[in-house]
């Protein structure tokens, strides 16, 4: 028989259904997750290539075609627009950290895209882009080092959580419109532990939104003077 307990979930249900965050109409049918409905996921298209980080054009073999001084390639899941923009928006300023693993789904599935293109992940290093300790324990978690942590149990990649350090607490980069004060804003913000176990190495520097570029810029160059040997700097959605 059933219990108590399901009994009144069962009402709730019936009484209250569940409103994707996204559309914020009530579920209808069957979805992969209790937070987007089937429809806004069917909206989510996974990227099948890096980008260049200057001007995101496609890089159809993986490798610099344009703008051959950046340090880093840039490796999106998606783009920056509904449903996935909402979600960022819960997991980071309302500290949903439970949408981790249904985000770390499309970091994943863009990965293996990767991987059956021809792109080795053997050999790489996961970086979570760090924030400011006081910030990290406003919100209560690090939005980067959650999805670095899918990325790798899934694929069996070392993970260093504590050797790029975020030295200074900046202004949130989204009050920032300028890309000169952008960059200023974050001169010197991120320092590295123990540089000796960077050198030659390949990283990927894990973020959740690349909108300027200014941040994920800040790091590499922190790391490439380090002795980083490659740097891929992937997030879950770019603005274009």
């Amino acid at each position: 028989m059933p219990t108590l307990k399901k009994i009144i979930s069962f009402f709730q249900s019936a009484l209250f259904p569940p409103l994707c965050l996204s559309c914020k109409k009530a579920f209808s049918g069957q979805s992969e997750n209790n937070d987007l409905c089937a429809r806004c996921l069917g909206n989510i298209r996974i990227f099948t290539t890096l980008f260049c980080p200057a001007c995101h054009s496609r890089l159809p073999e993986n490798k610099k075609i344009c703008h051959k001084d950046s340090r880093f390639l840039l490796g999106a899941a998606t783009r920056y627009q509904a449903p996935i923009k909402d979600a960022i928006h819960y997991f980071k300023y309302r500290s949903w950290d439970r949408l981790a693993p249904m985000l770390g789904v499309y970091l994943v599935a863009y990965l293996r895209n990767l991987v059956s293109a021809g792109f080795s992940l053997d050999a790489h290093t996961l970086i979570p882009l760090p924030l400011h300790p006081s910030r990290e324990k406003e919100r209560g978690f690090n939005q980067s080092e959650l999805l670095a942590e899918i990325i790798s149990k899934t694929f069996n990649l070392p993970l260093e959580k504590n050797i790029l350090i975020r030295a200074k607490n900046t202004r949130a980069q989204a009050e920032l419109t300028d890309w000169e004060e952008r960059q200023a804003n974050l001169q010197n913000a991120f320092t590295v532990a123990n540089p000796e176990n960077l050198k030659g190495k390949n990283i990927i520097l894990v973020d959740d939104v690349y909108t300027s570029g200014a941040t994920m810029s800040a790091a590499a160059e922190t790391l490439r003077a380090s002795g980083a040997k490659k740097i891929i700097g992937l997030v879950l959605a770019k603005t274009r």
